[in-house]
């Protein structure tokens, strides 16, 4: 059933395409644009990787409602969500995903050190001018994280008067509120927003808020010389609703099975700089960025923690032209993440069973190089090399002296007792604590040919090295949670090969891009629930997994007309475990296809309909490594725009998700399911001075 799904989308797919190349009306061209991914500006053409650019014109027209929800339908970008967490998933890692791709906004990585949540609701998509979203591996220009991909967000800036306010209302008791504004001169600008969210959830115990603000200022030296610096803070309160057995999640997906005790309160902190320049000999960048969050999280009775994160990144490059030929490129990374975390037993939070904290450093020096060999074809080339110091200080105490009295209520009419065994500080438990420090190093390298045949045509050939370093979780048993081994020294980065090839055409009204990959990972890391401690009790521990390939590819195409316009992406992905008891089983949460196709017509001048359609193929459940278990199915999703100017600087929209209701699962994990939204509706508008 699931192929004859795919194969309807794909003739339909094709009918569209065929429609679109045979009309005969005016057209809108395209605009062209350049990409600052990937050696400084440069056009997309000559870029030898796999590169989707939205502006700021496709965000505010995609009424979009986070940046996800703009990813997964502009981008093809598959998400899996559980309560509390949406990863994005790219090449293929399933339950690692979210770890394998690299986040930044202004330079800054919005990557936890931990295997927590992408806190998505602290970028507003009002506050943000461009998103480019660059598929595969690109380590040497990008370090750690960048292995299956990189999300690069920049933010807003303006050296015009602008005010912009939008509001909308909704099913499941959302409202969403936001008002951003600028003005500037010919060398200086300032602009900042506020934004704040609320719902009631479609599940039960699944409310949500959110408050953030930011402010920009920018500046302008010698005619040349430009310096932005952003500043961010909010605050976000999320309620878990917890996973459902087979059978509720179908007869009853808005269930819960929490009660409404289990969520998170992150308030979080940003700032980050950029000062860049031109000159005679080439260009220069300088990127600095500072992040914080504290997280205060509740799963249930007698679990609560608190962690708090700090992240600092300092990244001077240059670009440097060696005539007009050959052009290098060189520059350094400096990183520095530090967790402190704590575990309560109380929801005062002042009984402390294990605290915490760990730190990491980095510096990445890398050098890259471009060669014209002739007009038509370049040639790239590059390497970074990665020292990583990684340092943790973990305190278990003897829970049995922790409260100063046994019981908090009286007993048969008599008072609360003394505990005899209370101590302040209480004793430190020596096989549940521990120090270390761990020093690593890697390195990961590319080379790429790119031919352009004409100025609407190029290839491109590519091959990366890639890795990724374990994060803190993947590391230490920090939590209290009990592992084969308090931490594990012999876990090793993960690393493979990437092989790509591409074509790109782009000719007035169309665009069309193909990548075909071949991912070979040698040292995967996952985690193994059947690694046995020293008492030989199996506990688990984070691996390094043997051999995983993953082949596939991606296509887009584009069309835009006058007054109506079609987009078609299509991601078709095939794992394979190569060792280990998963031996030739897909990855788990990895879909063999996953689909965004929109179309939309503008019947009247202000008017403005959008049809789009995404559809997510089958795949295993999380922890499925022999796959074993039910596959999750798979699903289409349709949804419904409608915009309306009711004047140049007024408009109103309709926008409904999951038209026809679709029962889906967004993930599934050890025989629980986490159903996606059902039917929801949203009026909004949005005024623009």
């Amino acid at each position: 059933m699931r192929l004859l799904n795919v194969n309807s989308t794909s003739q339909v797919t094709w009918v569209l395409l065929f429609f679109s190349l045979m009309t005969t009306q005016a057209v809108e061209l395209l605009p062209e644009y350049v990409v600052r991914a990937w050696h400084f500006d440069a056009e997309n053409l000559g870029i030898p990787a796999d590169v989707t650019r939205i502006g700021r014109v496709e965000i505010d027209r995609s009424l979009a409602n986070s940046v996800p929800d703009l990813l997964a339908t502009e981008a093809n970008l598959f998400f899996s969500t559980v309560p509390g967490s949406t990863k994005v998933s790219m090449r293929g890692f399933g339950e690692g995903s979210g770890l394998c791709t690299l986040i930044l906004v202004d330079g800054q990585p919005l990557n936890p050190s931990d295997m927590g949540r992408i806190n998505w609701e602290q970028i507003p998509l009002d506050s943000i001018e461009s998103i480019e979203v660059l598929r595969g591996g690109h380590n040497v220009l990008y370090g750690d994280k960048a292995l299956s991909g990189v999300i690069k967000i920049e933010t807003r800036r303006t050296d015009e008067r602008r005010l912009n306010i939008e509001g909308r209302v909704g099913s499941f008791g959302t409202s969403q509120a936001s008002a951003s504004g600028g003005f500037g001169g010919d060398a200086w600008s300032i602009s900042g927003g506020v934004f704040r969210e609320v719902s009631e959830g479609y599940r039960d115990n699944s409310a949500n808020e959110t408050r953030s603000a930011y402010l920009t200022a920018g500046r302008t030296f010698n005619g040349s010389d430009d310096l932005d610096i952003r500043i961010a803070f909010g605050k976000s309160d999320l309620t878990y609703s917890g996973g459902l057995i087979h059978e509720d999640y179908k007869s009853n997906p808005r269930a819960s099975s929490n009660l409404g005790n289990q969520g998170s309160e992150n308030q979080y902190a940003t700032a980050t700089a950029r000062w860049e320049g031109q000159r005679d000999w080439g260009s220069w960048e300088v990127l600095s960025g500072y992040d914080h969050s504290e997280i205060d999280w509740t799963f249930g009775a007698e679990s609560y923690g608190k962690n708090v994160q700090d992240g600092f990144s300092f990244k001077p490059r240059a670009r440097l032209e060696l005539g007009e030929r050959l052009a290098f490129i060189f520059g350094y990374d400096l990183l520095y993440d530090q967790l402190d975390f704590t575990k309560y037993l109380d929801e005062a939070h002042t009984l402390v069973p294990t605290e915490a904290a760990l730190s990491e450093r980095r510096i990445s020096p890398f050098a890259f190089a471009e060669y014209e060999y002739t007009d038509r074809l370049t040639v790239s080339c590059g390497a970074r090399y990665e020292w990583v110091r990684f340092e943790v200080d973990s305190l278990s105490y003897d829970q049995s002296q922790l409260q100063p009295i046994n019981g908090a209520n009286a007993t048969n009419g008599r008072p609360p007792r003394r505990n005899p065994n209370y101590k302040n500080p209480p004793d430190i438990l020596p096989d549940k604590s521990f120090a270390e420090l761990i020093h690593q190093e890697g390195m990961a390298a590319e080379i790429s040919l790119n031919y352009r045949q004409n100025e609407n045509l190029s290839l491109w050939l590519g091959y990366d090295r890639v890795y990724r370093y374990p994060v803190f979780d993947e590391r230490a048993s920090y939590q209290g949670y009990d592992l084969a081994e308090n931490i594990n020294k012999d876990l090793d980065a993960s690393e493979g090969d990437n092989y790509e090839l591409g074509l790109k055409y782009a000719s007035g009204s169309q665009e069309f891009y193909a990548t075909a990959f071949l991912l070979l990972m040698k040292n995967e890391i996952i985690y193994d629930s059947m690694v046995w401690n020293a008492a030989l009790i199996p506990q688990g521990l984070n691996i390094n997994l043997g051999p995983v390939r993953r082949t596939g590819g991606d296509l887009s195409y584009r069309y835009t007309a006058a007054d109506w316009g079609l987009s078609v992406r299509i991601a078709y992905l095939q794992t394979e475990q190569q060792s280990g008891v998963g031996r030739g089983y897909e990855v788990p949460l990895v879909p063999d296809f996953h689909t965004a196709s929109q179309i939309w017509w503008e019947p009247l001048t202000g008017l403005r309909l959008r049809w789009i359609h995404r559809y997510v193929g089958e795949r295993f459940a999380g922890g499925d490594f022999t796959n074993d278990e039910q596959k999750i199915d798979d699903y289409h999703l349709f949804d419904a725009h409608v915009e309306v100017d009711a004047s140049a600087n007024y408009r109103v929209f309709l926008k409904v998700d999951n038209v026809f209701d679709c029962l889906y699962a967004e993930s599934a994990y050890s025989g629980l399911y986490y159903p996606g939204d059902g039917r929801s509706i949203s009026l909004g508008m949005k005024l623009n001075f």
